[in-house]
Formats: structure tokens, C-alpha cells, sequence
């Protein structure tokens, strides 16, 4: 069985272990990056605030997959695309700060964010000649400063 398999059917499992009804689909998001995204009405509890209770599930279902292949299996867990709609919202959100920046020549703080949504911004940005991001301060505080070069 190949790893896509064993991803749909690990999460599969593990949805009918909790009492959740949902389907998972398997995309590519690239050629490392396998997407299991679960669709379900109850996509609520599955996310949970802020995504932290997809972040756990992520965890225990990569645990669960990493086991029954012995390596080390990469694939990112959604739910109803949230994590999907979530890159999209930064990397617009990026792209206008960088715009404000710009036109005002100042720098700008935007609020704490978590290491992956930091990396998101940054990534969005890192073509920009005009623009220089940085993170600052401590978790959970930690936040970027987006200035002009």
C-alpha cells in the first residue's frame, strides 16, 4: 500500500474512532507535500480555536502513519480547506501590508502569530527587494516587523 493509502485510511480510522463522520481526500500539494483534507459538517470541533485542536490531530495522525510505514511520513492535515484559506488570507494580508509599507515608508507590527503563520508572511515577501521582514520578541508574543529597505 503506498503512503497516500495509508494516510487516508490512518485519518479514515481515526475520524471513526472519535464518532466524527467526514470523508478525507488526498491531494498534492506539491511533490513532498501530501494534503489529507477532511470534509465534514463538523468541522468545528475538529479545528477547534485558532487550530489548535488540528494542529493535535495533525500530531496523532502523523504518529499513527509514521508507525505503520517505519519512516518518517510528511503530509499536512485540513479540515474543510481551513489551513488552505488560512495561507491565502496571509499571503493577502502580506502583500497589503507590504503595499502600506511602501507608500508610507514606515514600518509596520503586525499582531503574534505562530511560527507557521510567521513563516507564511515571510515567504510571501522574500521576493520583494523593496521590503525587509523580521520576527521579534518571544511565544507567545512573537510578532513581524515588515519595513522598507
Amino acid at each position: 500500500m503506498d503512503k497516500k493509502n495509508i494516510i487516508k485510511k490512518t485519518v479514515t480510522e481515526l475520524l471513526k474512532l472519535m464518532n466524527f463522520n467526514g470523508s478525507v481526500l488526498i491531494n498534492n500539494f506539491d511533490e513532498d507535500n501530501i494534503i489529507a483534507n477532511i470534509q465534514t459538517d463538523q468541522a468545528g470541533f475538529l479545528i477547534g480555536q485558532a487550530g489548535a485542536s488540528l494542529d493535535a490531530l495533525q500530531c496523532i495522525a502523523r504518529t499513527l502513519v509514521n508507525k505503520k510505514t517505519n519512516e518518517s511520513v510528511k503530509f499536512i492535515l485540513d479540515v474543510n480547506d481551513y489551513r488552505k484559506n488560512k495561507i491565502d488570507l496571509l499571503k493577502n494580508l502580506a502583500k497589503d501590508i507590504a503595499k502600506q509599507v511602501l507608500s508610507k515608508r514606515v514600518a509596520v507590527t503586525l499582531q503574534p502569530m505562530s511560527a507557521y503563520e510567521r513563516r507564511i508572511i515571510h515567504l510571501a515577501l522574500i521576493n520583494d527587494s523593496q521590503i525587509n521582514t523580521e520576527s521579534i520578541g518571544y511565544e507567545p508574543e512573537r510578532r513581524i516587523i515588515v519595513r522598507p529597505r
